[in-house]
């Protein structure tokens, strides 16, 4: 890795559609741009929407776009984003939105057409998904989406394709033929200072307290923001289960994030678990939260490589989650996690969740899950980004 660095600075442009960083996608590009200034590149931001950004080495330009209708909005940044970008001398444009004149593509959503199966495969009302399906493919927006996305990865369009998970990988090349030479798999990775296991002792009891949750209870701990497509209602059915099976354990569910809970409520109401169950709504600081939690339970429908699934097993939780999570190939055994093949599979789920019910287990989990985290240092992200952009000038 260290001969890579010998190669000259760079000057580089990343393309986002907003550049938010209290939140915590934007905020690892917060980093990065800060990282490779330090590396002696020079870094320019570009995104359509960004907030104060005090201390970040590096000028942050604001695209100007079309608001409404939202088809309108995707094409002028495609359009708007390139156009700003020419005559620049950028030695790379790294588009995590999609804009014309990209070299480096990093689609951290994953693929779109990947996406759309796995989020249609999460809709069980036959009502519903009708009426998502109809509106999905009735919509300009989104035959513009593929048609663009299709031209990102046809010949002569970017040069090289960082991927954030391996799952990533594979479905550009699937869905795209894109060739695998030309796709690098920089895998996300999160503070490991900030999320690490030293975090219980600082701050489980209390945080417990506060929730209401006994300090001998096992809490559950959920934290997504579409709750259909992460798979809540698979994870409540499981809860119904894991009760039943173990009639002497103190099941608890805390669910983080925004979303609508009405018909989950009357779900779990059916199923006789209300009072297992909190819905917190967003909250912070989340590693308070894994520091107060037992098992990281993620059933997701789809998840290009889920940070907070990363960030539980940094903390030193054991992580139970899908296939079709890209964060699903950190978990090398089940000493740490486990990876379950459908996510509407309740008793797949369930007995995944049973391997931790043992105090025992949890606590070895807490070392596995923390070292398979330290395999992927936040330095190790910057030096493969960096390598990616070096290729991309020499293919």
């Amino acid at each position: 890795m260290s001969g890579e660095r010998s190669h000259r600075p760079l000057k580089i442009a990343i393309l986002l559609d907003k550049f938010l960083p209290s939140r915590g996608g934007e905020r690892y590009f917060s980093f990065l741009c800060a990282e490779l200034a330090k590396r002696g590149h020079e870094v320019h931001v570009f995104a359509t929407e960004t907030e104060a950004t005090a201390g970040l080495p590096c000028p942050v330009h604001v695209i100007p776009v079309r608001r409404y209708p939202r088809w309108l909005r995707t094409l002028s940044l495609w359009r708007a984003g390139g156009k700003g970008l020419d005559g620049q001398g950028f030695d790379i444009i790294h588009g995590v939105a999609q804009c014309r004149g990209v070299t480096v593509l990093n689609p951290h959503g994953g693929v779109e057409r990947a996406y759309l199966r796995q989020e249609f495969a999460s809709i069980g009302n036959p009502v519903y998904y009708a009426y998502k399906f109809l509106k999905r493919y009735l919509s300009v927006r989104h035959y513009l989406e593929i048609a663009l996305q299709k031209r990102l990865y046809a010949a002569g369009g970017v040069r090289h394709v960082i991927a954030i998970s391996e799952m990533v990988r594979q479905d550009i090349i699937d869905y795209y033929a894109f060739p695998e030479d030309r796709i690098s798999v920089v895998f996300n990775s999160v503070d490991l200072d900030r999320f690490h296991p030293r975090n219980r002792e600082a701050y489980r009891a209390q945080k417990r307290t506060g929730l209401g949750v006994a300090q001998e209870a096992i809490l559950l701990l959920f934290a997504g923001n579409n709750f259909r497509l992460k798979g809540i209602e698979t994870l409540l059915r499981s809860l119904a289960l894991l009760t039943a099976q173990f009639p002497n354990r103190d099941f608890r569910l805390l669910v983080a994030g925004r979303g609508r809970p009405g018909r989950y409520r009357r779900l779990m109401k059916k199923l006789g678990i209300s009072d297992r169950v909190t819905f917190a709504g967003p909250v912070s600081p989340m590693e308070h939260y894994y520091a107060a939690a037992d098992i990281y339970v993620h059933p997701t429908f789809y998840d290009s490589c889920s940070l907070t699934v990363l960030e539980a097993l940094a903390s030193g939780l054991p992580a139970v989650t899908t296939r079709f999570n890209g964060a699903a190939q950190v978990i090398a055994s089940r000493e740490g996690g486990t990876v379950i093949d459908d996510p509407a599979d309740a008793h797949a789920l369930t007995a995944a969740i049973a391997l931790y019910a043992d105090p025992e287990k949890r606590a070895a989990a807490r070392i596995v899950a923390r070292e398979w985290m330290e395999a992927y240092p936040p330095g190790r992200n910057v030096e493969e980004t960096e390598q990616a952009y070096y290729k991309a000038l020499s293919e």
